[in-house]
């Protein structure tokens, strides 16, 4: 999101108001149903200071969508994902790709890992990842490695995997099961919006409203998440190449598009405390691959 704002601000695209774009309002503008001719509905208490990301969609507006039903139930999903991080809004670009992802297997008391996400922080100048020793945490601290190097490493390794013949065909394989949910959508939000019809014709009651919409509802809940798992897929078929080809891609790619194809990858990379005999050791990374 701050890449495209940030892009959008040296081009001078604004909003129709004129202002700058800014992460938020691209993710809520992306997240509304209105882009794909839907119209939704978001109460909110008299308490609540900001409504939620996603509200219930309840018709069809007069206006045509600019995206498909499909393409804006992806984004929904992908954009309310509550393990997608978050940054604040504000600040720079991200310096360190693999922040979080990297995870600290350094032993603690009890001989458990450590497993606390390790993050960028400099010395003397060099980037390194590091396992922070913060008080209140769980990180041990000592696990440390250096940044550009892991970087390199990390590409080569998902790079090398993704020209995996076995991996390039599983990803192109027809999914039943991401083509199913849109089709469930599409008939519970009709089926919503029948019994919305009813209610308002007096042929039902608010009672049998509230009883027959909340297992729709709670369907719909769960099929609106199954497309997150088919945008990880887009994104790593958009790259899916030879080796050459998709490094030579990846280059030309912001650090958010790099850091998706890591986390469309790979769900963490352990790592392991560094052996002083050894100035580099690619045995202390493990991958733990979602694909």
């Amino acid at each position: 999101m701050s890449s495209i704002c940030r892009d959008w601000q040296e081009r001078g695209i604004t909003t129709v108001a004129g202002i700058p774009w800014k992460p938020s309002a691209l993710r809520r503008m992306l997240a509304s149903a209105r882009i794909s001719g839907r119209r939704e509905h978001t109460p909110r208490s008299s308490w609540e200071k900001t409504r939620s990301l996603l509200g219930e969609i309840v018709a069809d507006t007069v206006w045509p969508g600019i995206i498909s039903r499909e393409e804006s139930d992806r984004l929904r999903a992908l954009l309310s994902d509550p393990e997608r991080r978050r940054r604040v809004e504000g600040t720079t670009r991200r310096s360190y790709l693999l922040s979080g992802v990297l995870r600290c297997v350094k032993p603690k008391a009890d001989g458990t890992p450590c497993g606390h996400g390790m993050v960028g922080r400099p010395r003397s100048g060099v980037p390194r990842y590091v396992c922070p020793n913060t008080r209140g945490t769980d990180g041990r601290g000592g696990t440390a490695t250096n940044a550009g190097k892991t970087d390199e490493h990390v590409r080569d390794v998902i790079l090398t995997a993704l020209d995996s013949p076995a991996l390039r065909k599983r990803l192109q394989r027809p999914d039943d099961e991401g083509n199913g949910p849109y089709a469930e959508i599409r008939a519970d939000e009709e089926e919503l919006e029948e019994l919305a019809r009813d209610f308002g014709n007096r042929k039902i009651s608010r009672k049998e409203w509230m009883i027959a919409r909340q297992p729709v509802e709670e369907r719909l809940a769960r099929n609106r998440a199954k497309p997150a798992k088919t945008s990880r897929t887009a994104v790593l078929l958009a790259l899916v190449g030879s080796y050459e080809d998709m490094r030579e891609r990846r280059e030309k790619m912001n650090e958010s598009q790099r850091r998706a194809i890591v986390t469309a990858t790979v769900r963490a990379i352990e790592v392991a405390p560094a052996n002083p005999r050894k100035r580099w050791d690619p045995d202390r990374f493990v991958f733990d691959w979602i694909a």
